[in-house]
Order: structure tokens, then C-alpha cells, then sequence
């Protein structure tokens, strides 16, 4: 195994290096060899990191679908107060998933620390070790030698967390480590709070240094947690990449920390969602004894996408919870991912999600049925048959005059394209947008149309998000 990935790294070497002496020798400059570097564009990509955790689930790693990630961090490495590492319970299950993942060009980090390691809150540990010399030391030491005995490609500091009297031991803990895996090409993380404000962060935040900053590859923000009825909703994720970005931290190393668990209850997404397929698109379930606070698919979906515009990648906490239908959470963020890839950053602030009677209604370029997007006059466009087929209705164009013809049930709705009204069983309204013709589909404001057959409409701005509900 390890001969394979030798002789693959160095054919990759000799690649880049062929690349880089045609770039020399066709005069191009230096900035376009980087552009082509393929550790650079990597390091550029979109992430979807799902954490693993590996000594608290029985899911089998063949289930994980590390082709669709672009990370997984193993959780949890434990440190000791004398420096030492404590033995990991499942050493042979991360070499599997370190294999797997590789084979589908997926990284592999470790999660050091975690909030507890057998009842006893690890706070104080860190703060032991990071406040001598020598146990830093020693604890890096062991970290890197288990890096590599492992072929991990790097590790994430999960200490929960530092304080005013901590912070600059932290700080000496992170900076040293930095420079070892520098050393051996391994990169560093970190788990970093939320902010329900995107200036007034926790104290922990708060105290979280500009050097630390600095010495992460990116940093995973756990937007969750904040209590029970508000555990993790969607003004928070967009709080927390605020107040990061607002701390100087750069777009491309924010990660959205996303969970797939309930609060009170604790139940796991995937457990949600096999008591009542329902439960899946929703973001609470009364659920017995203690009801359930969670993140639903489609709050997930605006969430990734919020990240998209603003961020680097997002997070999953954990991926042992997701489900493995068409209920999946690492597909449907899979599937936006490849929806948008073709689209520039300006294309991308007008994408425009459909979201009939809670599941998606999925645009594609090659149905030739059209895509939404938001117009110049910042109106949502959406194509006109897809939806309104969706829910039942016939519809038929009238060429000549230009006018669609909507029917369902006892109602009929007229469009004219051009005009800005609507025509309800005859009787005319004023809208205020009118239909138009782009590249062959006819493109309405779904408002109005929609509420002549008993629908409602929210808009979601922050994700380009039209949910569309039918009143009952």
C-alpha cells in the first residue's frame, strides 16, 4: 500500500514539474503556474468536511461516502496531562477509512481533543499541557509521529476552550505545532465558536488571536449548539461567518460547522428521518419523551448555499447521523455543488432554489425546461411549466397572442407576456412584474400566479430561496 502511494506521488511530482518547465519555456508567468498547481486548486475547492466519529457510532466505513466529501476529520485523539496521547480505541477502523478516503481523493485529519474523554471535561488537560515547555513539546512530538504512522493528512485542535488565562498557552501550542507539520506537509485546523452577532462574539472567541488565526489551513465554525429552541437556525449560521469575517479571517477558510442532531432529544438525523420520512424536511419534530430542535434538509440546502456565497465549505457534525437515501444530506449537498459548478461568482449570487410543499424542485440546464434566477429588477423569475405542472396544472401556449393559459380544478389563469397583470377566471389584476420569453421559456413572477391556486409564497433572501406551500 504504502509503495503504491510512493510511486503515485512521485508520477504526480514529475507531472507538476513537467507543467511547470512548459510554463518556463512558453514564457508564461509565474502566477499562471500556480493557477495550475493541483494542490493549489485544491486547496481553493469548495470543502465538505464531514467529521467521523468513529469510537461513538457502529456504522461501518464502507457506508461513508467519502467521493462526495472533500475532508473527513476522525474524531477523537485524546491527549494526557503528562503529554502522551491515550490509545486509540479503534486504530484499525482509521486506517480503513484513511485508505477509503485517499482512493476518493478525500483528506483525512484528527480531531485532538473534544469536549470530554470518559466523563471528565478535557479543559483542563490542555490547560496542563500547553502551560510547560516540555509536555508541548512531547505532545507535538506524538502527534506528528501519529500522523504519520497513519498517513493522516492533518489535525484539528478541538480544545473547548481556551480562557483569559489560557489563551496564551493556546497560542504557544498552536504556533509550535504549526511549525512541525510544516515540516512533514501536514496541515492544521481548528473548532471555533459561533457568534449570534457578527461584531459581539463569546469571550472565547474574542480572545481567539490574530496569530492563531493566521497559523490555521481553515477553521471549523461550530454554528450550533446555542440551546434548544434556537440550536443551530439559519440567522446563526450567517452570524457566525459574519463575525469571522468580520475578524479578518479570509472567505475561502471559513467552514460552516452544520449539525445532524436534535436538541433536547439527541436523536440523530438519520433516526428523525426513519420514524417519519416527513421529519426529514422539517426542522422540528414532537418527538417523545423530549421534542426535537434540528436542521431538516432544506435548512441544510439554504445553509450550503449561504456558504457558497460568503464561505469556504461547511461541516457536518456528524456524518455517522446522515442517512444513506434520497434522504442524504452529503448527496443533496453533492448534488447542489454540481448544479453550480459551471456558474461564475455573479451567476451564483442569482442562483434560485424551488422549494414546493417542503422538497426541492430541481432546475436543470439540460431538461431545456429553464432555471430560475433573480432579474435585473431584482424580481424572482421562475420558469412557468415545471411548478405549475408540479401541482397539477395543464398548460398551453397560445403563440399567436402570446398568452399562457394555466387551468386547474375550476380555475383559469391567463399570463400575457409583456403585460403586467394576470387574468383569474376573466377578471384582470395588476401585477407587478410582467412574463417575458428567455431562450424559449416562458418566465413568471410565481406570486401571483400561485396565490390564484390557493398557495403561498416565502422568500428566503439570504439563500435565493422560494418556498412555496400549499394553504390548506
Amino acid at each position: 500500500m504504502h509503495k503504491e502511494k510512493f510511486k503515485e506521488r512521485i508520477k504526480k511530482s514529475i507531472r507538476i514539474l513537467f507543467i511547470i518547465m512548459l510554463v518556463i519555456n512558453l514564457g508564461f508567468t509565474p502566477g499562471f503556474a500556480a493557477d495550475i498547481n493541483e494542490d493549489t486548486a485544491r486547496e481553493n475547492q469548495f470543502k465538505v468536511i464531514g467529521y467521523y466519529s468513529g469510537e461513538l457510532f457502529n456504522e461501518p466505513v464502507e457506508k461513508l461516502q467519502t467521493d462526495k466529501l472533500t475532508h473527513v476529520i476522525y474524531a477523537f485523539l485524546i491527549p494526557q496531562e503528562d503529554g502522551n496521547l491515550a490509545a486509540l480505541e479503534k486504530p484499525d477502523q482509521l486506517r480503513e477509512l484513511v485508505e477509503q478516503a485517499h482512493n476518493d481523493g478525500a483528506k483525512v485529519y484528527i480531531a485532538l481533543g473534544g469536549w470530554s474523554y470518559q466523563g471528565k471535561p478535557l479543559v483542563t488537560t490542555f490547560e496542563s499541557v500547553a502551560s510547560s515547555d516540555e509536555k508541548r513539546a512531547l505532545l507535538i512530538k506524538n502527534i506528528c509521529l501519529l500522523l504519520k504512522e497513519y498517513d493522516l493528512d492533518g489535525v484539528e485542535i478541538d480544545w473547548e476552550h481556551p480562557n483569559q488565562n489560557s489563551i496564551e498557552n493556546y497560542e504557544k501550542l498552536v504556533v509550535e505545532l504549526r511549525s512541525a507539520l510544516d515540516k512533514d506537509g501536514k496541515e492544521l485546523t481548528a473548532a471555533l465558536n459561533g457568534a449570534w452577532s457578527t461584531t459581539a462574539g463569546p469571550e472565547v472567541s474574542k480572545l481567539m488571536t490574530d496569530t492563531c488565526l493566521d497559523s490555521f489551513n481553515f477553521i471549523n465554525v461550530m454554528a450550533y449548539d446555542m440551546n434548544n429552541a434556537e440550536h443551530s437556525p439559519l440567522w446563526f449560521a450567517e452570524t457566525s461567518i459574519n463575525y469571522w469575517l468580520n475578524r479578518g479571517v479570509p472567505a475561502e477558510k471559513i467552514i460552516l460547522g452544520m449539525p445532524l442532531y436534535a436538541r433536547p432529544s439527541w436523536k440523530q438525523y438519520r433516526h428523525l428521518a426513519a420514524e417519519n420520512s416527513e421529519y426529514a424536511y422539517m426542522d422540528y419534530a414532537a418527538t417523545e419523551p423530549l421534542e426535537s430542535y434540528y436542521n431538516g434538509l432544506n435548512t441544510l440546502r439554504e445553509k450550503t448555499y449561504i456558504a457558497m456565497k460568503n464561505a469556504g465549505g461547511v461541516m457536518l457534525f456528524d456524518i455517522n447521523e446522515d442517512t444513506n437515501d434520497e434522504t442524504s444530506v452529503v448527496s443533496m449537498i453533492h448534488g447542489l455543488l454540481g448544479r453550480t459548478a459551471e456558474l461564475s461568482r455573479e451567476e451564483l449570487k442569482r442562483y434560485v432554489s424551488v422549494v414546493l410543499n417542503n422538497r426541492e424542485l430541481v432546475f436543470l440546464k439540460e431538461e431545456g425546461l429553464g432555471v430560475p434566477y433573480i432579474n435585473t429588477d431584482n424580481r424572482t423569475m421562475i420558469p412557468l411549466r415545471k411548478p405549475l405542472e408540479a401541482i397539477g396544472a395543464m398548460v398551453s401556449f397560445d403563440e399567436n397572442n402570446r398568452v399562457v393559459t394555466v387551468v386547474k380544478n375550476n380555475i383559469t389563469v391567463q399570463v400575457t407576456i409583456g403585460e403586467k397583470a394576470i387574468y383569474v377566471n376573466g377578471q384582470k389584476l395588476i401585477i407587478d412584474t410582467e412574463a417575458v420569453l428567455k431562450d424559449g421559456r416562458t418566465y413568471i413572477p410565481l406570486r401571483a400566479v400561485f396565490s390564484a391556486f390557493g398557495y403561498d409564497m416565502a422568500w428566503h433572501g439570504s439563500s435565493n430561496t422560494v418556498n412555496i406551500t400549499e394553504i390548506n
